[in-house]
């Protein structure tokens, strides 16, 4: 419901009579606005009825350029006093008036202009109110399909109460629901709209307007997280009352929303313990593929993927990783593995493209958090792809990358899937044993030190500043760490057989959920022998 000139006219004890454009009485009126000037579009937004009895114009030519003038403003109707200036509505502006089809009341004498105001205040403020009883029953309405059927019913409750239509999408612009059904035909001429507030972020709106209706477009999310889109047509130009519902369909869609993804969230958490059982090796075959199967992933090409970052860190990543997936619609699991200083978020998950540019697009944050991907494998060899993910991300943090492939790294390809573990175990315990004891109570000072210096290929300054120490600290460790291994760190093949102890030492930590060939017929794994589990004892 809108306030009209017609209403205007009808308004009683005013005894205004209608002049000229008869086809626009059912113009909204906005506001009441008095004027007396020349030119008064200055001082008008459009949709007012403007009141005047025209004491400036003072020849019979101005009013034609006058009313068009209105017109182009927007005006929504001109009441013109007469008995004051003017005993009657001038001829010239009753032509103009009628030639734009602007209303032109004739408002007597004896009819107050503050009457006028009055009765058209009184008119606005009763919209108003059978405006808010109005979208205060469809939001009943909204509560009740929210409570009885969940997304499908929110969106049909608003298309009946806009008496449009309204479309449920997801992040990529795909029809979750539609209402009607055939309302989802809308969507493909919509996208650049829907695609632009998705750029333009999470509590961004926009609408397109037609010659018959008004399309809506609204981001749906919380906690900063857009999750989808609500799209709706509105008959004719929107309204408050349903730019009201609209906006209370927004806040149901978007809690909905929210709901299922907490839901689908606590869900992911769950897997964490049994995926730490699988990488263990603590579990069958069997077991194993069928919670792959429940996480829908092929047994028989899986992935694992592992990002390294602080051990404080860690728990965030693994949420972020958790709530990428359940947008994304990737099939999985994720776990953490805390190492001391450094942590893994450890991600089992398919072997498309699509799965690791998904993950891959989360490590280039900042501060980054380097990717490891391994190597596609059956669910029965899931602990090599983890150990190659191991590497390739402790190679992405020596060289500064978002995302590394073990299928990359030949020489480590190479010497990783050619030796056992014990004789890995056996080249860091000759290479870096030595220093491993000399740091024990010392809190791991040389090896930090010899970590930063070869992450930063040998640079001192930025070594010095990652360290938090002075540049003769770092030479006074450095020639320590040489004495102590033996090892020339100005030789090119000293640094790489320290580099690559270090590799294979932080590797050795995914002993934690990793043994050398595990007894996966349902007995204990055999006890492993040799490698840096002994040497912790």
């Amino acid at each position: 419901m809108t306030v009209t000139i017609a209403q205007v006219l009808a308004l009683p004890d005013l005894n205004l009579r209608v002049v000229a454009g008869d086809a626009g009485l059912g113009n909204e009126v906005r506001w009441v606005h008095v004027s007396e000037t020349v030119d008064p579009t200055p001082w008008l937004r459009g949709g007012e009825l403007l009141l005047t009895t025209g004491l400036k114009i003072e020849q019979p030519e101005q009013f034609e350029p006058y009313v068009h003038r209105l017109a182009d403003a927007g005006l929504a109707g001109l009441g013109f006093g007469i008995g004051l200036g003017h005993a009657q509505v001038p001829e010239p502006l009753i032509r103009a008036a009628a030639q734009r089809g602007l209303p032109v009341l004739e408002v007597p004498v004896d009819a107050p202009y503050v009457a006028i105001s009055e009765g058209v205040s009184n008119l606005l403020a009763a919209e108003r109110y059978d405006t808010i009883a109005r979208a205060f029953d469809a939001q009943q309405a909204l509560t009740a399909a929210a409570v009885e059927s969940g997304r499908g019913g929110i969106v049909a409750a608003i298309a009946r109460a806009v008496g449009g239509w309204a479309v449920l999408t997801d992040l990529s612009a795909g029809v979750l629901r539609a209402s009607p059904p055939e309302a989802a035909d809308r969507l493909p001429a919509l996208l650049p709209d829907v695609m632009r507030a998705r750029e333009r972020g999470i509590r961004s709106s926009g609408s397109v307007v037609g010659p018959t209706e008004s399309v809506a477009i609204h981001t749906l999310g919380a906690r900063g997280r857009m999750r989808g889109f609500l799209v709706a047509g509105v008959p004719g130009r929107a309204t408050d009352y349903s730019r009201m519902v609209l906006a209370g369909g927004v806040a149901l869609l978007s809690l909905e929303m929210e709901r299922s993804q907490a839901a689908t969230r606590q869900l992911r958490r769950l897997r964490a313990d049994p995926l730490a059982q699988i990488l263990r090796g603590a579990v069958t075959d069997q077991v194993a593929a069928q919670h792959a199967t429940a996480w829908e992933l092929d047994p028989t090409a899986v992935r694992v993927a592992v990002y390294l970052c602080a051990a404080d860190r860690v728990g965030r990543v693994c949420d972020d990783v958790n709530e990428l997936m359940s947008e994304a619609g990737l099939p999985g699991a994720v776990v953490v593995q805390d190492a001391g200083r450094q942590a893994r978020a450890a991600v089992l998950t398919d072997a498309t493209d699509r799965a690791a540019t998904a993950l891959a697009g989360l490590a280039s944050v900042r501060p980054m958090v380097p990717l490891g991907l391994g190597d596609v494998v059956p669910i029965e060899q899931v602990g090599l792809s983890y150990r190659a993910a191991t590497h390739a991300a402790e190679v992405g943090r020596a060289e500064r990358r978002a995302v590394t492939r073990f299928d990359d790294l030949e020489a480590l390809h190479m010497l990783f899937r050619a030796q056992s573990p014990q004789a890995l175990a056996g080249f860091v315990r000759r290479v870096l044993g030595p220093l491993q004891q000399h740091d024990r109570g010392r809190e791991g000072a040389l090896l930090a030190s010899l970590r930063a210096f070869l992450a930063h290929n040998g640079h001192w300054n930025e070594t010095a500043a990652e360290l938090g120490i002075h540049r003769h600290t770092l030479r006074a460790r450095i020639d320590r760490i040489e004495q102590v291994t033996g090892r020339d760190l100005g030789s090119a093949y000293g640094r790489m057989e320290l580099w690559l102890a270090l590799l294979a030492d932080s590797a050795a930590d995914t002993d934690d959920f990793v043994g050398p060939a595990p007894d996966r017929t349902g007995g204990s794994a055999p006890e492993r022998s040799g490698g840096r589990g002994q040497d912790r004892k």
